[in-house]
């Protein structure tokens, strides 16, 4: 046979010592390849670097169809390693100037590079593959590794498995998986319920439910999120009755009976089949050991309020009281919250009394949510009420239920009480803060008070707080607004100062109402420090500017700021 069309292999990771037969094979591969580059050496020198290797040196093994790398297309390795970081992983040097047909054949063949090396060679290599996320090549290791009775590095088949599944290679991160179990390797929970999660996403329910059975059997139990992963899978599917079942039989089985998991089979059962078959899931599941408690009871009353089922929160509620229990703060909080939305006010106090005669009084959330809700329906002065309520009560306010008297007061005029309040607050542990004046801002502004406004803009400014697009917004539009555009010019002015940004809608206000007075230079120079702040003028904004100048009888300088806005590429 021709030298020329022998098939070499070259690897680089861990080099043994040459023998001479060896010696003699790299003589001919480096007098072959003379015309391609690479430097010929003789026996001796090569005897010579083999001595080196002994004293530390690192040097290229080659076999004869190891990786099947070439002879007779020399001329091109160089680029192709290059590019290729599966061959500089592997081992291919880039002084071995050789190049592969395909890439097909390269991965094909690399499996005959992985059969001559020992175990700890090849764990080496896969350990290596895992940290360069080469997860292909580090899964075909593995499966090379278990026809050679290899056992692998466990932790990095761990990573595989891990990273195989999260980018959707479930049926690869299954092999590996299996291979380590089979090696003797226990893979950890968290690594098998992200396999279980990524069947359940791909819809393969059954290798789930098999995977689930060896994990009990591995030393590794399924836990909460391995029970709800699955459970909630059934339900997405439709299979509501499946799930019930599943959960039933794992109790049967010895599974702990997790409330976690019971509360989300019991909310996922009141979705899909209503609280009726809820409730008759609670009482056989009870049959089996396992108890609702008062959390599983409020995720159900929760549930049925935020989709306006008063009715079935009802029923909840008394089952609750039928279980010996009693309905706690979240339980009633919930309930008020439901209740005021909808406008039953009756109800809301009948609560309020029944709280009162209990352990769980009402707490800053429980006024919180009733102020919110009068204050939304219009009645101010029922929450106002309800506000000095809690004080004789001895239930401290927050700033919640500050800012929710002042947006109600300064929406319905009471511009000076909301002042007052807003002095009161600067006095106590509970300071104002940025929403707090935004409130007070917006309101004054809608009101026209601009002056008002601008007061309690300088007073946040002294205290430290920074102003934000809302802050901005609501004075530049209540400034304009009340035809004081000049003032609003001055206050972006100050703003762009302090290096807060502002909004194009901001600047768009203030040019159109500077144009509509005939305030031309002044709307340019605005114009100028919007582009100069990296803000991008839209159409309107130009064409009313032109337009503007233009009516104004200044047509050569309407033209001219044409050409200029050209320059500053506004189309």
């Amino acid at each position: 046979m021709a030298l020329s069309n022998s098939l070499l292999e070259v690897q680089l990771l861990h080099y043994p010592i040459l023998n001479p037969k060896q010696l003699n094979l790299c003589f001919k591969v480096c007098c072959l390849s003379n015309n391609s580059g690479c430097k010929k050496q003789s026996c001796l020198e090569l005897k010579r670097n083999n001595a080196r290797r002994r004293n530390g040196y690192p040097l290229l093994r080659c076999y004869g169809l190891q990786n099947s790398v070439c002879m007779d297309q020399v001329d091109d390795v160089e680029d192709y390693v290059e590019d290729n970081e599966e061959v500089h992983l592997l081992g291919l040097g880039r002084n071995c100037r050789a190049k592969p047909k395909s890439r097909k054949h390269v991965g094909s063949l690399f499996d005959g590079a992985f059969v001559e090396n020992d175990k700890e060679t090849n764990n080496e290599i896969l350990q290596n593959l895992c940290g360069f996320g080469k997860l292909t090549e580090a899964c075909r290791l593995v499966e090379v590794m278990a026809r050679l009775n290899q056992i692998p590095h466990f932790p990095s088949c761990t990573n595989l498995i891990r990273g195989l599944a999260k980018v959707d290679q479930v049926d690869k991160a299954m092999s590996v998986l299996k291979i380590m179990v089979m090696s003797g390797g226990i893979p950890d929970t968290i690594t098998y319920n992200i396999t279980i999660g990524n069947l359940c996403k791909k819809g393969y329910l059954r290798s789930a439910l098999m995977l689930l059975d060896d994990m009990s059997l591995s030393g590794s139990p399924p836990d909460v999120i391995t029970y709800n992963t699955i459970i909630r899978a059934m339900f997405d599917r439709g299979n509501a009755e499946q799930g019930i079942r599943f959960w039933k039989d794992q109790l049967k089985k010895g599974c702990p009976p997790y409330m976690i998991t019971y509360t989300v089979l019991i909310e996922l059962i009141c979705r899909h089949c209503g609280s009726s078959r809820a409730m008759e899931v609670l009482e056989d599941i009870a049959m089996e050991g396992c108890f609702p408690d008062i959390v599983t009871f409020n995720s159900l009353v929760n549930y049925n309020c935020r989709q306006g089922k008063l009715a079935e929160a009802a029923l909840v509620i008394r089952c609750i009281i039928s279980h010996g229990m009693e309905p706690n703060t979240i339980t009633y909080n919930t309930l008020l919250h439901s209740l005021c939305s909808h406008g039953f006010w009756d109800e809301v106090a009948e609560i309020l009394t029944i709280m009162y005669q209990t352990s769980y009084r009402p707490t800053v959330i429980t006024y919180n949510i009733l102020m919110n809700g009068l204050c939304k329906a219009g009645l101010l002065d029922r929450a106002i009420e309800f506000f000095y309520q809690m004080l004789s009560r001895n239930c401290s306010p927050d700033i919640v239920t500050y800012n929710t008297l002042l947006g109600a007061m300064s929406r319905a005029g009471m511009i000076e009480e909301a002042i007052q309040l807003l002095g009161f607050l600067s006095n106590t542990s509970c300071p104002p803060v940025l929403i707090t004046y935004n409130t007070i801002i917006d309101g004054l502004a809608r009101k026209g008070l601009v002056e008002k406004a601008l007061k309690i803009y300088h007073q946040m400014l002294e205290y430290g707080i920074t102003p934000d697009d809302i802050t901005r917004r609501s004075l530049i539009y209540g400034l304009c607004r009340a035809n004081l555009v000049e003032k609003g010019a001055e206050v972006m002015k100050e703003i762009s100062k302090r290096e807060h940004g502002i909004r194009v809608s901001a600047y768009k206000m203030a040019i159109l109402g500077l144009c509509r007075k005939n305030e031309i230079d002044m709307a340019i120079q605005f114009l100028e420090v919007m582009l100069t702040g990296g803000c991008k003028p839209d159409e309107t904004i130009y064409s009313t500017l032109i337009e503007g100048v233009a009516e104004a009888g200044m047509e050569d300088e309407a033209e001219e700021l044409q050409k200029k806005l050209k320059q500053w590429r506004i189309p």
